[in-house]
């Protein structure tokens, strides 16, 4: 019998019934067989020691029941262990739920789960200043991390408020006010490409994405492949920001005749980002990961050792 964990982000079920919803899920999986149990996250913080708790448990599998951020508390605890890892999306922008071609609906997404196989992925790493922390951090992430103002939209609405009463509309009308208000400021980048090649460029964004798709925007990555998949934009201004980020969003060119910098992209194994020396910098160099601002000033991506197994319907490549 498979005994299944429903971890429950409990400021998402607060809106449209939405843990009745989950209950209907519970007693589903307990009609096909399944011993079930739901628990609340306690903080946003103490979800990946609440997975842990979970794993030495001997839960075999478990139900994310939020967005891209829980489950990326949750898979600090679950990585390189047995534990098979769903998603029933109630987040705001289910870029993971997205790549997986989950439906919205929530029954309908933890019935393709449930008798799909659990693919290994490989997981992104990541190294970098954390608050709250003597040393450097240790995270693993599935969708993307990076730093620049990407990071500094991340950080719009630390407590969730703005995304759960402004949803995905709170993100492209804070990105726009970034655009016009957030200082544009350079960091160095050291790229070390899959073809061994080291690269050195001083950039405004760079961000290593395992996915193949963002809502619109089509970086290409690859959950099943060994490495991170770079996009950068060199030192510019406001206009080259805004001018990269239509073509990235809207056109996918890489290359043009303008003065204005275009996105670039590389398949990457080692990236690492730093302050420039004696910058002043007006505001902190933020660091993301899957959405969730993790630390500043420095980081350091990688593919991790550990894996993660994703319940993946109808994967082609598994």
């Amino acid at each position: 019998m498979r005994r299944v964990l429903l971890f429950l982000n409990p400021l998402l079920m607060e809106r449209r019934n939405r843990r009745a919803t989950v209950d209907r899920v519970a007693a589903f999986l307990q009609r096909e067989g399944c011993a079930v149990e739901m628990q609340d996250t306690l903080s946003a913080h103490s979800a990946g020691e609440q997975a842990q708790e979970a794993v030495a448990r001997g839960f075999d599998t478990i139900f994310v029941c939020g967005g891209d951020g829980t489950i990326f508390q949750v898979i600090q605890g679950v990585a390189g262990s047995e534990v098979a890892l769903g998603v029933i999306p109630f987040g705001t922008g289910n870029v993971l739920a997205q790549n997986l071609r989950l439906p919205r609906d929530a029954m309908s997404a933890v019935r393709a789960q449930l008798c799909a196989r659990a693919v290994s992925i490989p997981l992104g790493k990541i190294v970098c200043k954390t608050p709250g922390h003597a040393k450097d951090k240790n995270w693993y992430f599935t969708i993307a991390a990076g730093m620049g103002v990407h990071a500094a939209l991340m950080n719009l609405a630390p407590t969730g408020t703005g995304k759960r009463v402004g949803g995905k509309l709170a993100y492209f009308t804070g990105g726009i006010r970034l655009l016009i208000q957030h200082p544009v400021e350079p960091f160095d980048l050291e790229v070390t490409t899959a073809g061994g090649r080291v690269r050195y460029t001083r950039v405004n964004e760079a961000i290593a994405i395992r996915v193949p798709e963002i809502n619109v925007w089509r970086p290409g990555g690859n959950l099943l492949e060994p490495t991170l998949r770079l996009a950068s934009l060199r030192q510019t201004g406001r206009a080259g920001l805004a001018h990269a980020s239509f073509h990235a969003l809207v056109t996918r060119k890489t290359s043009g005749n303008s003065r204005l910098p275009y996105p670039q992209y590389d398949d990457a194994c080692t990236i690492v980002c730093r302050p420039v020396p004696d910058f002043d910098y007006r505001t902190p160099l933020l660091v993301e990961a899957d959405g969730e601002v993790i630390g500043m000033e420095r980081a350091t991506i990688t593919i991790a050792q550990r894996r993660l197994r994703l319940l993946w319907p109808q994967s082609s490549n598994s």
